[in-house]
């Protein structure tokens, strides 16, 4: 069995991250693949980094190219099944299947609700035409979240039983990942006053006005702690301003995109996503990986992925509700140490790498049969 697991992007976030382990470990799983990525992207870089194999597809600048590399792929059988993780992608792969007359294609949507929802006229009517003819060449779509799938069947994406539930994996930290104590001192973190890391995209979908207003009842509780922001994105200058605004400037720290952003949970107590609609939540997982309790909204993923044992849910958009879980988790470290632990044995039991890589690769044998 040989794949393409491709994405059209020039970011390395959730799906990419997710391409990228797919693309290193398939093999072990029996299946060879083959990345497609944008030339110079994070997910090339990182896949060649890893003794993947890579092939250059970029619709932004040569799509006829692209087109015509991933047909060829198909119709000389280097490829069985292209597997797309975005909508262009999945376009362009459905147009590619059409012309070779073999192979199948396999869609992962990360999203609950993709960007057509948002168009109007005669663009939603183009799209919608556009996307009922790529869905009807689609073979299998893989949801990572049953939050993903129930939004899938609801706008009739995935007519037929073609749908798969396959969650986020993600691998165990690397061996020579610090400690908590060094993990401190590498990210200048001096205090002992615990720390609660957020790992999100600095974008309005992502919920960080709600954690900082949480944050300032806290800081009226009179609790010491220190909050770390890691992530980029368009509203950085806002956000800080937002910061400042509610007198947080000696609690909250912006440290931008990091490579390493295990390095950040391992310093810290808590981490937690206050994004209100939250497909998955790869953070949630990577922290547990590393024992540490998790706090998210009661919504999308989040609500799958922690459990009463490993952390706490808050209502989405409610400051005083994840303050409360927040307070809860800065005052007891017994409570920490216990809730981190139930995460980690949670983590293995149902989101490592190997077990997302295993269930991929038979949704594509599925198609062999």
């Amino acid at each position: 069995m040989r794949a393409l697991v491709w994405t059209d992007s020039d970011c390395f976030a959730g799906t990419e991250s997710h391409c990228l382990e797919l693309g290193s470990r398939l093999g072990e799983a029996g299946v060879e693949a083959l990345v497609g990525a944008r030339p110079g992207s994070p997910l090339e870089e990182r896949i060649r980094r890893r003794g993947g194999r890579t092939i250059a597809l970029d619709l932004s600048r040569r799509k006829r190219a692209t087109f015509e590399a991933v047909s060829g792929l198909l119709q000389r059988g280097e490829v069985d099944v292209v597997h797309a993780h975005n909508g262009a992608a999945a376009f362009f792969s459905c147009l590619a299947l059409a012309r070779a007359g073999r192979g199948a294609v396999v869609a992962t949507q990360h999203f609950i609700k993709p960007a057509r929802e948002g168009r109007k006229g005669v663009r939603r009517v183009v799209s919608g035409v556009m996307h009922r003819w790529v869905n009807a060449r689609i073979s299998r779509w893989i949801a990572i979240s049953d939050a993903v799938a129930s939004e899938i069947h609801a706008r009739g994406d995935c007519p037929g039983g073609r749908i798969r539930v396959v969650p986020n994996g993600v691998p165990a930290p690397d061996a020579d990942e610090p400690g908590k104590a060094e993990a401190r001192l590498m990210v200048g973190m001096e205090t002992s006053a615990p720390m609660i890391v957020c790992v999100a995209r600095l974008e309005a979908e992502k919920g960080h006005q709600t954690l900082f207003r949480a944050l300032a009842l806290l800081k009226a509780e009179a609790m010491d702690f220190r909050a770390v922001l890691v992530g980029e994105g368009s509203l950085r200058a806002t956000l800080e301003a937002e910061v400042r605004s509610l007198g947080l400037d000696a609690f909250v720290r912006f440290v931008g995109y990091q490579e390493r952003p295990g390095v950040w949970m391992s310093a810290a107590d808590v981490l937690v996503l206050p994004s209100p609609g939250e497909p998955f939540g790869l953070a949630l997982t990577e922290a547990m990986s590393r024992g540490l309790p998790v706090v998210g909204a009661a919504s999308g993923g989040p609500v799958e992925i922690i459990c009463p044992e490993s952390g706490f849910l808050f209502q989405p958009g409610d400051p005083r509700d994840l303050a409360m879980s927040l307070l809860r988790l800065v005052r007891d470290s017994s409570l920490r140490a216990e809730m981190g632990g139930a995460g980690r044995r949670r983590w293995e039991r149902f989101y490592g790498v190997e077990r997302m890589v295993r269930e991929v690769a038979s949704v594509y044998r599925e198609l062999a049969q």
